[in-house]
């Protein structure tokens, strides 16, 4: 998770208050959502829709990255127009449309610890939010092969996020003529092998897989 804090972020509106104890001055249980991707969205369209009349809940979610949730699924894409508002969920207007503090959020916040005692989760920009229900939709990791040496090396890159095809966008525009590698032949594998080939920054563009053919989890040897 990143550290920083965005400015143009819609403040929590308890962010200066105090924050010993959980809930809210209206009286709503307020509900902290870590994690703004496509699940934490997904979940929150579908609380406020059944909340709207009662009007019990207050919903605060804190991302990691600089942008509003976008299509994952969609990722490849990113090469093609380099516009990050095409790949959003929700235009960013319907991040400001709720009123009376029933949705907030923070950008680029990292939550550093959680404390079920007090009920509150610290973040990166030294804030301290209290909860009534935490919700963690923080989704998966890019694993990376600790155990192979120079995993970490300049010019090796996971593909997960926007900020990871900025990168290796960035490195491919520096380094032309050079030989592009994608460890692993799954789905996700043969989008990065596809989207280093349609940057034509590549010299070639190999895929090295451990499995005896391509898209093991998805086709047998004779369908491959």
């Amino acid at each position: 998770m990143v550290a920083a804090t965005d400015s143009s972020v819609q403040p929590d509106r308890r962010e200066g208050g105090d924050h010993s104890q959980a809930g809210d001055v209206s009286g709503r249980q307020r509900v902290v959502v870590v994690g703004l991707g496509m699940v934490a969205v997904s979940f929150i369209e579908k609380l406020l829709k059944r909340d709207a009349k009662r009007r019990e809940y207050n919903v605060v979610v804190i991302g990691e990255e600089p942008h509003l949730a976008y299509n994952r699924v969609g990722l490849s894409s990113f090469f093609e127009h380099r516009a990050v508002e095409d790949l959003y969920l929700n235009p960013k207007e319907w991040y400001s449309s709720f009123e009376d503090g029933t949705f907030n959020y923070h950008l680029n916040t990292r939550v550093t610890a959680i404390h079920p005692d007090s009920k509150t989760v610290s973040t990166s920009t030294g804030a301290v939010v209290p909860y009534d229900i935490l919700v963690l939709a923080t989704g998966s990791d890019a694993v990376l092969p600790t155990s192979t040496p120079g995993h970490g090396a300049r010019g090796v890159f996971v593909y997960r996020t926007i900020s990871d095809l900025e990168n290796l966008m960035r490195f491919a525009a520096e380094n032309r003529g050079s030989v592009g590698v994608a460890v692993g032949g799954g789905l996700l594998g043969l989008e990065a092998a596809k989207a280093m080939m349609d940057l034509a920054c590549f010299s070639s563009v190999k895929i090295v897989d451990r499995n005896g053919h391509l898209l093991a989890r998805q086709l047998d040897e004779d369908a491959d």
